[in-house]
């Protein structure tokens, strides 16, 4: 006997694969319909299209390629080289000629190294007239301590300030002096016959000054001749001079130092117009020029002795004319110029040596 429900299973399978055959028929007919349609678009395409495909195709290629020969036949010119800088008689030579326009130039001369060790005069190329140089921009720094001896081969040039380091033990008794009451550097200048005041000879001062063989000079003029108002440019005048004096007759290697002219006390200008502390300050600052253009050392002693104003230092006046120093003063003087001195290989400093490198 058989089952009701095997028949059942049976009828239910058959409309299940019915519905799932209409389905399929249903997605092939789709399918059929967009394949119809897709070929129907491809013929109107074909059809009202003005070229063919491979014509389009073709006329893109060729109107590509003409830009290119169009581009390569006139291509944009290459900008112009910088012009190039002039070449002396020197450096121009029949290679540069010929050289490509881009290769480095020589920027300095030819050297003939068959004549290395030989030297010749070059024209100056530089403007070196100093101007408006502030005087303690251009004096020399603090160094290292140099000894006493150091002042062994030291002549003081000047007037009677110069004279108390020669005077009171607070200076420098070891040294030379040519220091002269009332002087100028119109003294040396014109070899006029005066008194030293520290050796009371009556002497010309370059013969005096020459007969010490110095390795330093330290020079010191300018109170005197200032105290008449309106005579720096003859002051400057006599102090190149008196430089050039000293270099024709001392030997080659003398080094020269030029000293600030020292402040006075405020009340100084008052009976001597010319002693203003404004006007002693731009005058240092022509001194400073000076031994620039004449390969001096300046040496700012104003530093040591003067107040912020420019003033002397009130413990350092002697109570006089408020213009000469106490020994209290010389010895600020003769400290500060310990301790501001041109490196030099011979000279002896107290402590390590300040610029001692591998045994130089």
């Amino acid at each position: 006997m058989s089952n009701p429900n095997s028949s059942n299973y049976h009828v239910y399978r058959r409309k299940v694969n019915a519905r799932n055959g209409r389905r399929r028929a249903a997605v092939l007919m789709a399918l059929l319909a967009l394949l119809l349609l897709a070929a129907g678009a491809v013929m109107w395409l074909r059809n009202n299209d003005p070229l063919p495909a491979s014509a389009a195709v073709q006329a893109t290629a060729e109107e590509a390629a003409a830009a290119f020969t169009a581009a390569t036949a006139a291509p944009s010119p290459t900008p112009a080289p910088a012009t190039p800088r002039p070449e002396t008689p020197e450096t121009a030579t029949a290679e540069s000629a010929e050289e490509e326009p881009y290769a480095p130039r020589r920027l300095l001369q030819q050297v003939d190294t068959a004549a290395w060790d030989t030297s010749a005069r070059v024209a100056a190329t530089l403007n070196q007239d100093y101007q408006n140089t502030d005087h303690r921009m251009v004096a020399l720094p603090m160094l290292g301590t140099v000894t006493d001896d150091y002042f062994n081969t030291v002549t003081f040039v000047g007037d009677s300030l110069t004279s108390g380091l020669g005077i009171y033990n607070t200076g420098y008794l070891n040294a030379h002096y040519a220091a002269y009451m009332g002087a100028g550097p119109d003294v040396i200048v014109n070899n006029t016959t005066v008194e030293n005041l520290v050796t009371k000879a009556t002497e010309t001062p370059i013969e005096t000054i020459v007969a010490s063989q110095p390795d330093y000079v330290y020079l010191l003029f300018g109170t005197n001749t200032m105290v008449s108002p309106n005579n720096e440019d003859r002051l400057l005048a006599y102090y190149e001079r008196m430089i050039d004096v000293l270099r024709e007759n001392l030997n080659p290697g003398v080094i020269i130092y030029i000293q600030a002219i020292p402040g006075v006390q405020e009340d100084v200008v008052q009976t001597r117009p010319g002693l203003d502390n404004a006007r002693i300050a731009a005058v240092n600052d022509q001194l400073a020029n000076l031994a620039l253009r004449k390969g001096c050392y300046f040496v700012n002693i104003r530093e040591a002795l003067t107040k912020t104003d420019g003033s002397l230092i009130d413990e350092y006046d002697v109570g006089l004319d408020g213009v000469h120093l106490n020994p209290a003063g010389y010895q600020a003087w003769s400290d500060y110029l310990a301790t501001h001195t041109a490196w030099n290989r011979r000279s002896i400093y107290i402590g390590e040596n300040p610029n001692y490198i591998f045994g130089s």
